[in-house]
């Protein structure tokens, strides 16, 4: 599970400095993209462009994002401060990008330091050859306009370094939202506030709402974020009608399409099913088990039970999704949280369905589940929130 951290903005934001405190608090290994440049390079970037060229230079920051985010999954990373401005960087970054953190200091504050530590950040050369503070005064609005299109988490750095670290860290555990897509008639519509809507970080495509699972590759090449194939059958809600061969014949088609893959346990629990039918792991794609049940929801041991089953098939995720009757079942999935928490060590995501249910959809920062689940058209599953719904006032802290 990508649990990458990364932080951006201008020089002279003490952004390397955060970045390191902030990987020793939260127990990961950090990476400065500038760094990790130079070490590829044998060669200070400075000197690489004067000899090579900032298109050249560009490139090599390029191909080390791409390397770093595909082999470190649970660092810390520094981004140079030009880097995401870049589109073919940024679409990388705000895909797998657990959180992204924008660290900004006023113009002001900048001067202030660049006049105090003079020494401070050259290790790149001005990109238009003018003085250090003649740059900056020239491009600081300019920049922030484009930095602000992108973040999760945005940091005023004002304060000490412990204090910054520690405002981070309280809410950097805050819930990632996935939308659903049920409705494939309006997909572009929908995948153009998706990209564009850093709220959202998951994309669940239900392809038992798609006619033609052919269309899966050209909806799939247009969207931004991490997407999760979800196949349901009519027993689970909705809309599959095809018999359970062709049901793992399209998750063999399509698996390397995804970043996850959500099966139904019942359907790995069915010994019809050959061993061999379900797709082999790819390191890149993660599994999501899932039990649903819409008439109630189990006892504790029972659901402990559901539990022990999912992991003989060593899932990525586990998910489960029960209806409740009263709010003694709401607390079963807080306690179930509790006990999976003590008990196990992958991710995993718990949901009490309908409308009582729905507290437990904006509860992720407290029970450390994956993801939500709200709306963007139309709901999934009873009791799923509309995307606009109380998110102002949930997201407002």
């Amino acid at each position: 599970m990508n649990k990458t951290i990364i932080l951006y903005w201008m020089r002279w934001t003490w952004k390397t400095s955060i970045g390191r405190l902030l990987s020793q608090k939260l127990n990961k290994n950090f990476i400065d993209l500038d760094e990790f440049i130079e070490n590829k390079i044998w060669d200070k970037i400075n000197t690489f462009v004067s000899k090579n060229g900032w298109d050249a230079f560009r490139d090599k920051e390029h191909e080390c994002l791409k390397e770093v985010l595909e082999n470190y999954d649970n660092v810390v990373l520094s981004l140079g401060w030009w880097a995401i401005t870049f589109e073919r960087n940024s679409r990388i970054i705000l895909k797998n990008a657990y959180k992204l953190i924008y660290i900004y200091s006023s113009l002001k504050d900048i001067v202030w330091r660049i006049t105090n530590d003079e020494n401070s950040g050259n290790s790149r050369p001005n990109l238009t050859w003018k003085s250090v503070l003649e740059e900056l005064s020239e491009i600081y609005e300019k920049r922030k306009e484009i930095y602000e299109k992108f973040y999760d988490l945005k940091v005023e750095n004002n304060w000490s370094l412990e204090n910054i670290v520690s405002k981070i860290i309280s809410k950097i555990n805050y819930w990632n939202i996935c939308v659903p897509i049920t409705n494939f008639s309006n997909i572009e519509k929908q995948i153009e506030i998706i990209n564009n809507d850093n709220r959202i970080k998951y994309v669940e495509l239900r392809i038992d709402f798609l006619d033609d699972a052919e269309k899966l590759k050209e909806i799939v090449w247009k969207i931004d974020k991490q997407i999760i194939l979800t196949l349901r059958t009519k027993s689970e809600w909705w809309n599959f009608s095809w018999s359970e061969k062709e049901y793992f014949e399209i998750l063999q088609k399509y698996w390397k399409l995804w970043d996850f893959v959500d099966v139904e346990l019942s359907k790995l629990e069915n010994t019809t099913i050959s061993q061999n039918s379900f797709p082999s792991k790819n390191k890149k794609v993660k599994t999501i088990i899932s039990y649903h049940n819409f008439e109630k929801t189990p006892k504790f041991e029972e659901l402990v039970k559901i539990l022990e089953k999912m992991k003989t098939h060593s899932p990525d995720v586990y998910k489960i999704a029960v209806m409740p009757k009263n709010e003694n079942d709401i607390e079963m999935i807080y306690k179930l949280s509790e006990y999976f928490k003590q008990n196990f060590s992958w991710e995993f995501i718990f949901i009490s369905m309908w409308e009582i249910g729905k507290q437990t959809r904006i509860k992720i920062p407290q029970m450390w589940w994956l993801l939500t689940f709200w709306s963007l058209s139309d709901i999934s599953a009873p009791g799923q929130i509309w995307f606009e719904e109380l998110y102002e006032k949930i997201f407002n802290f």
